[in-house]
C-alpha cells in the first residue's frame, strides 16, 4: 500500500520541511477534522499512539476503576492503568467477548468485531482494531494508527474521538498544549505534522481498504465454516482470525506450505504480570489464547492466493480428519 502511494507521500513530507511546520500545524489539524468525520464524531484529537490514546481518554474521563477482557493486548491494560484507573481482568465468553455486562468495562474492538447490538454502552472504546465503527453517540473511542493497522502512519501515532467539547479540549490539553498547562495533567503526547499528512493520504483510500478486506473475510467464512474451526463474525477484519484445537500442527503445516500466521495472542493477561488485578479463575480465556490463529489478510492480498490458502487448511482437515 506504501508503495503506490510513494509520491504522494514524498510530496506531503518535502511540504511539511520546507513549511518547517511540525507539531500542532495545518496537517494535523485537518487529519483531526477528516477522522472525526469518518468515524462519525464531532472531535478527534491526534497523539503519538494507540496506547496513550487510551491514557489520555482515561485521565480526561477520570476513570477510577475500569475492566478489561483477559484477551486483549497487554497494552490496553496499560494505556488505561497509566491513566489513572485501577484494572481489573475479567473473563471472557465462549465468542472471545467480555463475560460481564458492567458499568466500568472497557470493550475492546477485537480484530476489528463489532460490539453485539445489544450490549451495554461504554464510555470508552479501545477501537485500535475497528477503523470505519462508527461509535455511539455518547461514548469516546481510542485509535491506533500503527504501521499494520488498517490506517497505518509510518510510524507511531494514535487519536481520541468524543462527541463532547469539553472532553475534547481537556483531551488536548494533556496531549500536551504548547500556550498552556494546567493542573500539571500535560504527559506531551502528540502526532507531528509528517505523520499525520501521511494519514491525510491514506485515509482517501481507506474505505476500498476496508472493502477489500471485508470481501477477503467474507471468502474465509464461506470457504472454512464447515471444517470445525471457529470463525469471527460480524468484523471490520483487521486480523482474520481462526480458533482450532490443533493450531501448532495446522500452523506448522500451513508455514510448510509458505503460509505466514501469527497468534494475536499467546498468553492471555491473567497469564502476564502487569499494572492490573484478578480475581477467579480464566479457563475460557487461557482455551482462546491456545486455540487463536491470525491468516493473511490485507488489501493486495489476491482472491487467487485466499482460495490458496482455504484449500491448504481444507486439505490439512482432510488428511488429520480433525473435525
Amino acid at each position: 500500500m506504501n508503495d503506490a502511494l510513494t509520491a504522494h507521500i514524498s510530496t506531503a513530507v518535502a511540504d511539511c520541511m520546507s513549511r518547517s511546520s511540525y507539531l500542532r500545524g495545518p496537517q494535523t489539524q485537518a487529519f483531526e477534522e477528516e477522522w472525526a468525520e469518518f468515524c462519525g464524531q464531532k472531535f478527534a484529537v491526534a497523539c503519538n499512539s494507540g496506547t496513550d490514546a487510551l491514557t489520555i481518554a482515561a485521565r480526561a474521563l477520570q476513570l477510577q476503576r475500569v475492566h478489561v477482557q483477559a484477551n486483549t493486548l497487554p497494552l490496553t491494560a496499560i494505556g488505561l492503568a497509566l491513566g489513572g484507573a485501577k484494572v481489573e481482568i475479567c473473563e471472557i465468553d465462549g465468542d472471545g467477548r467480555i463475560a460481564d455486562d458492567l458499568a466500568d468495562c472497557i470493550p475492546v474492538l477485537l480484530f476489528g468485531r463489532v460490539p453485539l447490538p445489544n450490549a451495554r454502552t461504554a464510555p470508552l472504546y479501545d477501537a485500535a482494531h475497528a477503523h470505519g465503527w462508527k461509535p455511539p453517540e455518547k461514548s469516546s473511542a481510542a485509535w491506533s494508527f500503527y504501521p499494520t493497522k488498517s490506517l497505518g502512519a509510518l510510524g507511531d501515532a494514535g487519536a481520541i474521538t468524543t462527541n463532547d467539547p469539553a472532553l475534547a479540549e481537556t483531551m488536548l490539553e494533556i496531549c500536551g498544549r504548547d500556550d498552556q498547562m494546567r493542573h500539571f495533567q500535560q504527559i506531551t503526547s502528540r502526532i507531528d505534522e509528517i505523520q499525520a499528512a501521511i494519514l491525510r493520504i491514506k485515509l482517501k483510500h481507506l474505505p476500498l481498504w476496508l472493502e477489500q478486506r471485508k470481501i477477503i473475510g467474507e471468502l474465509y467464512n464461506s470457504r472454512l465454516f464447515q471444517l470445525g474451526i471457529t470463525l469471527q463474525g460480524d468484523s471490520y477484519h483487521h486480523i482474520y482470525a481462526i480458533r482450532s484445537e490443533g493450531r501448532e500442527a495446522l500452523r506448522e503445516h500451513l508455514l510448510t506450505h509458505n503460509i505466514e500466521t501469527k497468534i494475536h495472542w499467546e498468553q492471555s493477561l491473567n497469564q502476564v504480570a502487569g499494572p492490573w488485578t484478578t480475581s477467579g479463575d480464566y479457563p475460557l480465556a487461557e482455551k482462546w489464547a491456545s486455540q487463536i490463529l491470525s491468516l493473511p489478510i490485507y488489501p493486495g492480498l489476491s482472491l487467487k492466493d485466499v482460495a490458496y490458502i482455504c484449500d491448504v487448511i481444507e486439505r490439512y482437515f482432510e488428511t488429520a480428519k480433525v473435525f
